[in-house]
């Protein structure tokens, strides 16, 4: 008997799970508030109060959404928040205009998310932590 598994919807705890770290960034950053430790932006996650740099920690959530949206064919341009990661990366001050352009791709990601199988995003999850491995180890593949 070939069984399917019904498809998983996000549940509230999930939402807060996917999206808490980066929600807690952007209040921060919208409030005007940017933490700097040894010259870079950090933030401190309340889920578990530790200190994360805001353009390492950024880069590796829109390489997770670049992941995700091309595996659900999205239509969601995550330029905008890579800008404004770049920015934070080089010490280029921010505006106002650049936080809510971020958050309003979050809100579209957020969107996206609850619709979707959490057993499939959970791969994709896995598979962008194990890329981020290979790239901080130096293993990632090499591109011309």
């Amino acid at each position: 008997m070939n069984r399917r598994r019904l498809r998983a919807l996000p549940t509230i705890a999930d939402m807060a799970k996917a999206f808490g770290a980066v929600d807690a960034m952007f209040v921060r950053l919208a409030d005007g508030w940017i933490h700097e430790i040894q010259g870079n932006a950090v933030f401190r996650n309340p889920a578990d109060a530790k200190w994360y740099d805001i353009p390492e920690a950024l880069a590796g959530w829109i390489a997770l959404w670049e992941r995700i949206a091309a595996h659900q064919s999205l239509d969601i341009d995550l330029a905008p928040l890579a800008r404004l990661n770049a920015r934070l990366r080089y010490g280029t001050p921010i505006t106002p205009e650049d936080v809510a352009a971020g958050t309003a791709i979050i809100t579209a990601c957020k969107k996206a998310y609850r619709r979707m199988d959490i057993y499939d995003i959970g791969s994709l999850v896995k598979t962008q932590l194990i890329a981020n491995e290979l790239e901080n180890r130096g293993l990632a593949a090499q591109t011309s």
